[in-house]
């Protein structure tokens, strides 16, 4: 299932700081927001990203509405974690309503709220913590008015759990099989992060998170589809593990997609549980070509990456001629 957006460019998260010529994983947050320029336009004014128009924000909801019905386990719950979903639900109304006082609105309603969201014609009272004053669970109510991702993680014995989310454009990796385990089981395939010791950083990081700051991240990679489709969990494989194999047999190299993903990092008010949510942008090699500063830059760090991040990024087997492509543009 493919959403009919536009390119991603003119808003894309550039994921390499001015001057880097290599990549390796680490902790890089930084305070949000803040509105960031680019070479091609800018990013990052609010913690929620609503599209380029109402049109595309639309576009992206409906889309998550079909995936979420034609697969509902990409909402995974457990049974402790509905308090810290109205957290987040509640969370979430407030940055929007502020951020997009034009079409958002939330309002105290007598004991209980009122939200309004003028795009998608939603017009709900309700009750904080009474689930019969919503239509849904708390987190698809507002899950499926946020173009991202959420996941929320908690923490106990020691380390932080991924104990509740709502997935529908994870790359590589499923929602239902990720649910309950601790962050250090989650990395552990994820080259030099437990080794290096980069896990126990950004766990003791996000342990140290307060309400009062929210922090961001870009993580960056190349899609496995030569198209638009930002759902390539494993649950969707067999629809787009061809993509990448026609692409490379046909050496359509500007086809492939730069895939970014900007994370936040919030702490909840009520509950103390993190919110770690994911933005995905994607725009095509041909046009990361138009912008020459942001293609070099690119084909640098592609072509210098260790082997064993390239191979776990999936990319390995043709980087060098895809960014001999990027080069000679």
């Amino acid at each position: 299932m493919t959403a009919s957006v536009a390119s991603d460019l003119s808003c894309l998260p550039w994921p390499f700081p001015e001057g880097d010529k290599n990549f390796r994983y680490g902790v890089n947050v930084e305070p949000a927001p803040r509105r960031t320029f680019t070479a091609a336009g800018v990013w990052g004014e609010h913690i929620v990203d609503l599209g380029k128009s109402h049109t595309e924000y639309a576009e992206m909801m409906a889309l998550r509405r079909a995936i979420l019905t034609a697969d509902p386990a990409r909402v995974q719950v457990l049974p402790h974690m509905t308090p810290a979903c109205w957290d987040l639900m509640l969370y979430y109304m407030r940055e929007m309503a502020q951020s997009f006082p034009d079409v958002m609105h939330l309002d105290v309603d007598g004991s209980g709220h009122r939200w309004r969201n003028d795009v998608l014609g939603i017009d709900q009272r309700f009750v904080l913590g009474d689930v019969t004053t919503l239509p849904e669970h708390p987190l698809v109510f507002i899950g499926c008015q946020l173009p991202d991702d959420v996941l929320l993680v908690t923490e106990r014995d020691g380390h932080l759990w991924f104990d509740a989310a709502l997935v529908t454009s994870s790359a590589d990796w499923s929602v239902k099989f990720d649910i309950g385990m601790s962050l250090h089981e989650i990395h552990r395939p994820v080259p030099g992060l437990t080794s290096d010791g980069v896990t126990d950083r950004a766990e003791q990081f996000m342990r140290r998170l307060t309400s009062d700051q929210v922090y961001r991240r870009v993580n960056w990679t190349f899609s496995a589809v030569g198209s638009r489709r930002r759902d390539t969990s494993l649950e969707t494989m067999p629809e787009w593990m061809d993509d990448m194999p026609r692409l490379i047999a046909d050496e359509d190299w500007g086809r492939i997609q730069l895939r970014i993903e900007l994370e936040h990092l919030i702490r909840l008010p009520m509950t103390g549980a993190i919110v770690f949510n994911i933005r995905t942008y994607m725009a095509p090699l041909s046009e990361i070509a138009r912008i020459p500063e942001w293609a070099e830059q690119l084909a640098d760090i592609v072509e210098e990456l260790p082997t064993e991040i390239a191979q776990y990024k999936g990319i390995d087997s043709y980087r060098m001629p895809a960014m001999a492509w990027l080069r000679a543009q």
